[in-house]
């Protein structure tokens, strides 16, 4: 198992910031590089230390020999501490979302608002596109015969 095993949450260890890796504050804070390849800081916490951030994502990490792994994603506060109870998890790294924060973080703290395809409009795309199929290929014969001509061959 390897630091890019995160297979249940789309996050990958970016590891450290480099300029606090030797100080008191470089435990402190952590990267983790997201499914486009950007990094995002986090914070990181003891589980009975992680704050209830209201717009916060948290992510429960286990520590390995190659860096963290993300276990679970999703709100800061008792729902994050349960999680790190449960998957016996060694920190909490939590990222305070602003508004431009990147979609990839907010899809993962606020998976309701993920659009889903409509159920009804995904059944009457399937049903019209055999229609949107004769429409594009009467217009290909069009354009490549001339309207007089594509419309006696495509009937």
């Amino acid at each position: 198992m390897n630091a890019n095993d995160s297979f249940l949450v789309p996050l990958i260890d970016a590891g450290r910031l480099s300029g606090l890796t030797g100080g008191p504050l470089g435990p402190r804070f952590r990267f983790w590089r997201d499914q486009s390849g950007k990094r995002h800081v986090f914070s990181v916490y003891e589980p009975d230390e992680a704050p209830d951030y209201p717009d916060a994502l948290a992510v429960v990490a286990r520590r390995t020999p190659a860096g963290s792994i993300a276990i679970w994603a999703g709100a800061a506060g008792e729902a994050a501490r349960a999680a790190a109870e449960r998957f016996r998890a060694e920190e909490i790294h939590i990222c305070v979302l602003t508004e431009d924060a990147a979609e990839s973080l907010v899809a993962l703290r606020y998976p309701e608002r993920v659009a889903l395809p409509n159920r009804e409009n995904e059944a009457r795309r399937v049903a019209e596109a055999p229609a949107r199929r004769m429409a594009t290929v009467q217009g290909a014969l069009a354009a490549c015969l001339g309207p007089s001509r594509a419309g006696r061959r495509a009937a």
